[in-house]
């Protein structure tokens, strides 16, 4: 490089251009990164070709387009995708990748509360009948493992832990709970029967504050009382007095957070289904009572406009259930609500493949043989069932392109709701009484 005339402005220039390059990769390629990158490296490639090395600059051109491509391909058809969250190092880098803008601290900590709700519990544990330890804990399968992570990232306290299937957050630092997790509880409550264990565990977490602010040890006295809450919290309460719920407490984050836990998108026979269970049966009522406000968002004009969310709510076995079914409403209400929200736990994907199957009801391609397989396939590869399969691997973008270029059975522009649609559709093709599909 010396030997030759301007030769150290090639050596610098290949040195530093390599550097950046490798700096921006680990800058989780933000936009003005990478065209910052691209264009240096275009000059970089155009100064080897004037020395003879065009063949070699091809070939790296051609792999940068060629990626550039698949990954907005990747971007336009799944944000994000989660298929590989049980490593959650990897999933923390490519959100940062696909630029995944988190919600403001209150809408998070909102969200955080709905899912504590749903999933989180709080415990009192003893030791030689003496020592007493505060434990704050979410238990998830393996595969929601990454949702753990964003969560300990958030709050910044909190440990991650995997045994067998199961993995688990915890916070039991007495310190960081005082300081750190009971404001939050306090600032946005929980609205389940868990509120109740909230307070019951604030109240023996006070009593062994008091007991060290003073400088004592937690005698007999102290401990027995700390026994007696433990005693009448979680599977064993029985007593509900003080429990408060209404529809005015309900937040949008609280609930895409409680639905996150709690809730599920799915196919039952010939319709979508969105569905919460829960053993309690008021906070049911009360989300219903919020989803009767949530604004109509209707994605195209010329559409029906179907009467406000009407929510069934069903005992089970062991728990109730709120269900909507009407396809119209699910439509134009609840699929562009939590559309405009943020999910933060592998439910994205499942509300995703529910919400394509959801446009192919609408329009009524289902009525059509690749419109049946490609419900059924999406139906096997959903909520628990989606634990042994990958998203990239049953989803065909191809497919589902060929079938969205079929003009679609039902004209949803006739301002008819989908129920008179689909009957007209069924007398066209000469059914007296109509037709049922069964997935």
């Amino acid at each position: 490089m010396r030997d030759v005339n301007n030769g150290w402005i090639l050596r610098y220039t290949h040195a530093n251009v390599a550097s950046f390059f490798f700096i921006f990769v680990y800058a989780q390629f933000y936009n003005f990164y990478f065209y910052l990158l691209f264009s240096s490296f275009k000059i970089y490639v155009y100064f080897f070709i004037k020395r003879g090395l065009n063949q070699t600059a091809k070939i790296l051109i051609s792999l940068l387009y060629f990626n550039k491509l698949i990954m907005e391909n990747f971007l336009k058809i799944f944000r994000p995708s989660l298929s590989n969250s049980m490593n959650a190092y990897k999933y923390k880098k490519l959100n940062k990748r696909l630029k995944v803008k988190w919600n403001c601290e209150d809408d998070f900590l909102q969200w955080f509360s709905g899912f504590t709700d749903a999933e989180g519990s709080f415990k009192i544990n003893t030791k030689n009948n003496k020592e007493v330890h505060f434990v704050f804990q979410i238990t998830l399968h393996i595969e929601d493992v990454a949702v753990l992570y964003i969560i300990r990232e958030k709050l910044g306290i909190g440990i991650v832990s995997i045994t067998g299937k199961t993995c688990s957050f915890r916070i039991h630092s007495f310190q960081l709970i005082v300081e750190n997790l009971l404001p939050i509880f306090d600032k946005y409550p929980l609205l389940t029967h868990k509120q109740l264990n909230y307070r019951d565990w604030k109240k023996a977490i006070l009593l062994k504050k008091i007991a060290k602010e003073n400088s004592w040890s937690l005698n007999v006295d102290i401990f027995n009382k700390i026994i007696d809450i433990k005693k009448n919290m979680n599977d064993l309460r029985t007593n509900y007095d003080g429990y408060t719920i209404s529809s005015d407490m309900v937040s949008k984050n609280w609930l895409v957070g409680f639905v996150e836990g709690d809730g599920t998108f799915y196919f039952s026979n010939s319709t979508a289904v969105f569905g919460i269970t829960q053993k309690d049966k008021q906070v049911l009522e009360a989300i219903s009572c919020f989803l009767k406000k949530v604004k109509l968002l209707p994605p195209y004009k010329d559409l029906v406009i179907p009467k406000k969310p009407n929510c069934i709510i069903k005992k089970n076995q062991k728990a109730y259930q709120l269900v909507i079914t009407d396809l119209d409403v699910l439509f134009q209400y609840i699929c562009p609500f939590f559309r405009n929200l943020s999910f933060y736990s592998r439910k994205s994907i499942d509300f995703n493949i529910w919400s394509l199957g959801l446009f192919l009801m609408i329009y009524g391609y289902y009525t059509i043989p690749k419109g049946k397989e490609l419900l059924l396939n999406l139906s096997n590869n959903m909520n628990s069932k989606r634990y042994f399969s990958n998203v990239i691997d049953f989803i065909d973008i191809k497919e589902i392109e060929s079938i969205f270029d079929i003009d679609p059975p039902f004209n949803i522009h006739t301002g008819k709701s989908h129920f008179t649609l689909a009957k007209e559709y069924a007398l066209k093709k000469g059914s007296r009484k109509g037709f049922k599909l069964y997935i």
